[in-house]
């Protein structure tokens, strides 16, 4: 019984082979934060609904996070609560999700910002799943788009799919936000990455993602890359780190964090620094995940 409970702690951590950003793309969880930003390939659990819902049918757990990030620029803080099964007998995975911003940025008028949604996700045969989550988000304040609006509410849908092209790599690729809701808080983007698994504890993630920046066509498109590595020892300490480029802010960062998993639940910290560019920002993300039995 202990080591099944363990079995499914770690695999809601995504760290066993595979049996196989959405809005507020800067926030992509405690863990692809310590990643470097990577993990659409293995976005398991809670992760799915953030980073590639596909990646919910990735394994069989049940899971209540509750998450908090914070970032040094104009004091921007976002809270996200989420509940993901992947246990339904029709193999159907589903999750429920919402995330609140709000942050003071200098001279305009303080934002706030609303998201919630639903995802689902299915596996057709051991190769491929595919996963959609739609969302509301109601944002206010803050700088003005591209528009002179302040003011941006609208539902929008995120469609991704995971790939298990060996069974030691898995490949994903997620279109976000497909309706243009004309905020850089949720761009249309497209994002696609790759999880290797050399062996049973350890992964190494790389990821890229492409933000059309739709919301202000005169910037073009912008790229981050980034990857990372993810080590367990003794299936109760996990311990990562990676880095990157981020595209939207021109910034290099190193990227680091820790895990620790018990039979009914974990507590997960990641943390982001950049390393060049003249205003560096700085990124602290903590998650509490529980994992409920399945019956």
């Amino acid at each position: 019984m202990m080591r099944r409970h363990a079995t499914a702690a770690l695999a809601a951590l995504g760290v066993l082979i595979p049996v196989a950003a959405g809005a507020f793309p800067d926030d992509p969880g405690a863990r692809a934060l310590a990643m470097g930003g990577a993990g659409r390939a293995d976005a398991r659990a809670d992760e799915g609904p953030r980073l590639n819902p596909a990646g919910m049918a990735l394994a069989r757990v049940y899971t209540v996070e509750g998450a908090y990030q914070l970032i040094t620029r104009d004091q921007g803080q976002t809270g996200r609560v989420a509940i993901v099964d992947s246990t339904s007998e029709f193999k159907l995975a589903m999750g429920i999700f919402y995330a609140y911003r709000f942050a003071s940025p200098t001279g305009v008028s303080r934002l706030g910002a609303h998201e919630g949604g639903v995802s689902a996700a299915y596996p057709f045969g051991e190769t491929v799943a595919i996963g959609v989550t739609g969302k509301y988000l109601r944002l206010t304040g803050g700088v003005p788009e591209a528009d002179g609006s302040d003011r941006h509410t609208g539902v929008t849908v995120d469609v991704g799919a995971t790939i298990r092209a060996a069974s030691v790599l898995t490949l994903g690729v997620v279109g976000y936000n497909l309706h243009d809701l004309s905020t850089a808080a949720a761009p249309v983007a497209i994002g696609y990455g790759a999880a290797l698994l050399p062996m049973p504890d350890l992964v190494v993630v790389a990821d890229a993602f492409h933000d059309f920046t739709t919301s202000d066509p005169t910037r073009g498109v912008r790229t981050t890359v980034g990857a990372g590595v993810e080590y367990v020892a003794q299936r109760r300490f996990v311990a990562r780190a990676g880095g990157g480029h981020d595209g939207g802010s021109g910034h290099a960062y190193v990227s680091a964090g820790f895990a620790g998993v018990a039979e009914v639940g974990a507590i997960e910290i990641g943390a982001r620094q950049d390393v060049t560019g003249d205003r560096k920002l700085s990124f602290v993300s903590v998650g509490l995940r529980l994992f409920v039995a399945s019956p």
